[in-house]
């Protein structure tokens, strides 16, 4: 998930694969949020919860519904001249997310106990 323009067109351009899915909150400034789905196919929860984190992380947060759009990521292309993370896309399709679901899982996730990094050689 990009938090800004420069890793918006980072993740959306040149990290994602064939096969990965696009997702941005619907004529809204945001995150854009990339689901890996290219070396496997996405369970239907992975492809709900980016459309509600997409959500969350736009300025439609506050919204009980969020249009968002998915786009596979070989149908973006970056808009010449344009800001940095600014594209544009072919097809897709709107996904109805829930930018409050989001935020339940985020805090269910920062409960977690964190797992220790593994020692280095």
């Amino acid at each position: 998930m990009g938090r800004n323009h420069r890793q918006n067109e980072w993740i959306s351009l040149r990290q994602a694969r064939r096969g990965d899915l696009w997702f941005h909150a619907q004529e809204c400034p945001g995150s854009h949020v990339m689901l890996k789905s290219s070396v496997a196919a996405a369970a239907e929860e992975d492809l709900q919860l980016a459309a509600d984190l997409a959500a969350h992380f736009s300025r439609a947060r506050h919204n009980g519904r969020v249009p968002v759009l998915k786009v596979p990521c070989d149908q973006l292309q970056r808009i010449a001249g344009a800001a940095a993370g600014t594209v544009t896309h072919r097809g897709g399709e709107v996904v109805w997310a829930s930018p409050e679901r989001a935020a339940h899982w985020l805090a269910a996730a920062e409960s977690l106990p964190k797992v220790p990094a593994e020692p280095g050689p």
